[in-house]
């Protein structure tokens, strides 16, 4: 089982490398995609992510979630060399349909098959551990991709295509594990996942919750930051830097699960989301770029370690058809995060401002939902020891 925990972790790093990200835009713009088909290719990957989901999670529950980490990474792996060979809308359109078939394949089954080998004592732990490799990998690629684009955009997709072909060879040598598969009717399966069904709503709203949370997060520090930066006069070429610095918070999530022995899980995950929170609000009102810089990079940063501790309560809220259940959860961010990006964008084209006062709004929502889940939640106790 360590085998499987190393060979997970390598994995997440390998996949972390994406050399190509600051032009992943340009490069598409060159072999012929406009912007406006850009975005349009983008809703069609939520779109097949969102209806492929569930039914990538029965698979896993019923085939095994090694054989379906395989199929996932590999169909990954298809859709970046396609990169090297798309011209024109149809050809990103099937590159995006390998990604998007990659992405919910291997969505709640790579986390499902760490708690099935990890002690569940320290799955938070284990799950810290695994993003923080994942963000040591962005926060290289961030730095090192520069070298790579220099030389050329196709230099920077191969590099990438690389380390995702490794992924595929390593996941091979890893050892399935035992899954708790439900005996009841398809009917009842839902039902029968959770340790306590009537709680089956809060860990939903918690599950809505982190969705926006992350969905704003990932905006603001992906997209919105981008557009403040260059409108407060910031040179765009150093946002490479920017963005490995804001991992340096990611790679830290390894040690989350000491300040949840320390503090518990509930007043970690509170006093994280306060400071996101108030990020947010910063933005609405400052022009200064060292501030700005503070403030995105934190955000950035710190839904890393928010994810940590979210992923240990969605999963100690499932006891079998776990990869299922994950999907479900999966999904249901995947449709919060297409509304979300649809208000965003509504107002980002109005005014920056408005777009920032909308996230704050929106956030402030999602943490009122992680509030509403401790306080309410018959089991929270079981939860946030």
């Amino acid at each position: 089982m360590k085998r499987n925990l190393k060979l997970m972790y390598i994995i997440s790093f390998l996949q972390g490398l994406v050399f190509y990200a600051p032009i992943s835009l340009l490069y598409r713009i060159e072999r012929g995609l406009s912007v406006s088909q850009f975005f349009i290719l983008e809703f069609i990957l939520l779109f097949i992510v969102v209806i492929t989901e569930i039914p990538w999670g029965y698979f896993a529950d019923k085939y095994g979630y090694k054989r379906t980490l395989i199929i996932s990474y590999l169909l990954f792996f298809l859709g970046r060399v396609s990169l090297l060979f798309c011209n024109g809308f149809v050809g990103f359109l099937c590159q995006t349909i390998l990604t998007a078939l990659g992405i919910s394949g291997a969505s709640g089954c790579d986390t499902a098959f760490l708690y099935n080998v990890c002690n569940k004592n320290e799955s938070e732990k284990i799950f810290g551990r695994y993003n923080a490799f994942n963000s040591l990998a962005v926060f290289i690629s961030a730095i090192t991709s520069y070298f790579f684009i220099s030389i050329s955009m196709e230099v920077a997709v191969f590099m990438t295509t690389i380390s995702y072909g490794i992924s595929v060879i390593l996941i091979c040598f890893a050892s399935d594990v035992k899954i708790e598969k439900s005996n009841h009717k398809k009917s009842l399966i839902i039902k029968d996942s959770f340790k306590d069904f009537s709680n089956v709503k809060w860990i939903l709203v918690f599950v809505i919750s982190i969705a926006i949370i992350s969905e704003i997060s990932y905006g603001i520090s992906i997209n919105l930051g981008q557009i403040h930066f260059e409108e407060i006069g910031f040179n765009i070429k150093y946002l490479g830097y920017i963005s490995a610095f804001s991992e340096i918070l990611g790679i830290l999530s390894c040690k989350t699960y000491i300040l949840s022995e320390k503090f518990g899980q509930n007043k970690t995950l509170k006093f994280m989301l306060n400071i996101m929170l108030i990020c947010v609000a910063i933005l609405i009102f400052t022009r200064n770029i060292f501030i700005s810089i503070i403030a995105i990079c934190l955000l950035s940063g710190l839904i890393s370690i928010v994810s940590t501790i979210a992923l240990d309560i969605k999963n100690k809220s499932i006891i079998k058809n776990r990869a299922t259940i994950l999907s479900i959860y999966s999904m249901l961010g995947s449709i919060i995060s297409a509304f979300i990006n649809i208000i965003i964008g509504f107002y980002a084209d109005i005014y920056l401002k408005y777009a920032f006062i909308a996230c704050f709004f929106i956030i402030s929502i999602g943490i009122g939902g992680i509030y509403i889940y401790f306080r309410k939640s018959i089991n929270c106790g079981k939860n946030i020891q």
